[in-house]
């Protein structure tokens, strides 16, 4: 194949520009802040579903509250009643000492449901501190995210900025150089990951770590202006330039 050897030379230049918007790129997805946010991210989500645990783990507790109140409630009407029975003398003395181990029972029944209940508002209250300190935790996190986001923001308008600034120079190179030899030249770069053109002065290999072979470098030094060369192991398109 041959080609304009100026339109070659452009090639350098698309190249310069295609490994500066590949870099930019790379940048945005690895930007610091990412991999930041991902982990608070994750760290906050994990707080999330404790917090929602914990608020099944509240519900329970206040029904058990609830629960125990109800039975004390109860309890203590008919300790009450009994106890005005008890106390109006009504009723054989057997009927009156049945009562009165009846309220001693409940009397102890209440006692029972009394402890019951300050433990589990011991549980409670130790449930809403932990509350508490996801609240405050997520909170921060919260901080964090915004924090995070915003700087992602920014690097991403500015450096979308100049990848548009890049797309456009690029645009502009591009329009001139022959189609046929452009096509080439994309298609190496796929092949490659990214590497489609690279320069070469005196037989070397410049910005790029290549070896040319005796024979390759023949070609080179014998090979018309006009006339595209690739390298043989890697498929480069070899522009060469004058020292």
């Amino acid at each position: 194949m041959e080609a304009s050897w100026r339109d070659q030379l452009t090639l350098l230049d698309l190249q310069e520009l295609d490994s500066k918007m590949a870099k930019l790129q790379f940048q945005l997805k690895k930007m610091p802040q990412l991999a930041q946010l991902t982990d608070v991210k994750e760290k906050d989500q994990i707080l999330e579903t404790k917090k929602t645990k914990l608020a099944v783990l509240q519900a329970d507790k206040k029904r058990e509250i609830v629960g125990l109140e109800n039975d004390l409630a109860a309890i203590e009407n008919r300790k009450a009643a009994q106890q005005q029975r008890l106390d109006s003398g009504q009723g054989s003395p057997k009927e009156l000492v049945n009562l009165q181990e009846e309220i001693r029972q409940m009397d102890k029944r209440s006692r029972d449901l009394e402890e019951q209940m300050l433990t589990v508002m011991g549980e409670m209250e130790n449930l809403e501190s932990i509350e508490a300190e996801i609240s405050q935790r997520k909170a921060a996190y919260a901080q964090e995210i915004v924090r995070l986001e915003s700087e992602v923001g920014s690097e991403n308008s500015e450096i979308s900025s100049q990848l548009q600034q890049l797309a456009g120079q690029r645009e502009q190179k591009a329009a001139g150089v022959d189609a046929e030899l452009l096509d080439l030249y994309e298609e190496v770069r796929e092949q490659t990951g990214g590497v489609g053109a690279v320069k070469v002065v005196a037989g070397r290999s410049v910005g790029f770590d290549l070896s040319f072979s005796v024979a390759e470098i023949a070609r080179l030094r014998a090979a018309k202006p006009e006339e595209v060369i690739t390298s043989e192991d890697e498929g480069y398109l070899l522009i060469r330039c004058p020292q």
